[in-house]
């Protein structure tokens, strides 16, 4: 797509008076798909290519999460809320039936479909919120 996909990171830690160390607090992620619209590629989607406008819920309850655990405050717990967020159109640059991609983690990946980019998108979004920030355990939340 034209549209520039956004890594989104947001992070909830509990009051600093109600821990000692960081080191005291569980570590969870939440993370969630947003394929804010989704053609398909040049594997185009055939039907009810209208309704690709909602292959970013996963992203909407990541988001309402996030929300809803900084307005509960719970101690003991820093969440990451991480949303991997882009569209699936044809242009210039899309990648197309036969490309090999490489991965975050440095894995290879033939493309044999150009409709799999939700799996894509997550496979990187996982491998962030497991590899980097080292999280204990992960919700994951898309429209697969």
């Amino acid at each position: 797509s034209e549209t520039v996909p956004k890594f989104i990171h947001i992070t909830y830690r509990p009051k600093r008076n109600t821990y000692r160390r960081k080191s005291d607090l569980r570590k969870l992620g939440v993370v969630g798909k947003g394929l804010l619209f989704d053609t398909g590629g040049y594997n185009i989607k055939t039907a009810m290519m209208e309704l690709m406008k909602f292959d970013c819920g996963g992203a909407a309850a990541v988001l309402g999460a996030a929300r809803a655990i900084g307005a509960l405050g719970p101690k003991g717990v820093e969440v990451h809320f991480v949303v991997a967020a882009c569209e699936n159109m044809i242009n210039e640059r899309a990648v197309v039936p036969g490309d090999v991609i490489t991965a975050s983690n440095g894995k290879t990946i033939e493309v044999i479909n150009t409709d799999a980019e939700g799996r894509l998108t997550m496979a990187d979004a996982l491998v962030y919120i497991d590899k980097e920030i080292g999280c204990e355990e992960i919700i994951e939340l898309s429209t697969l």
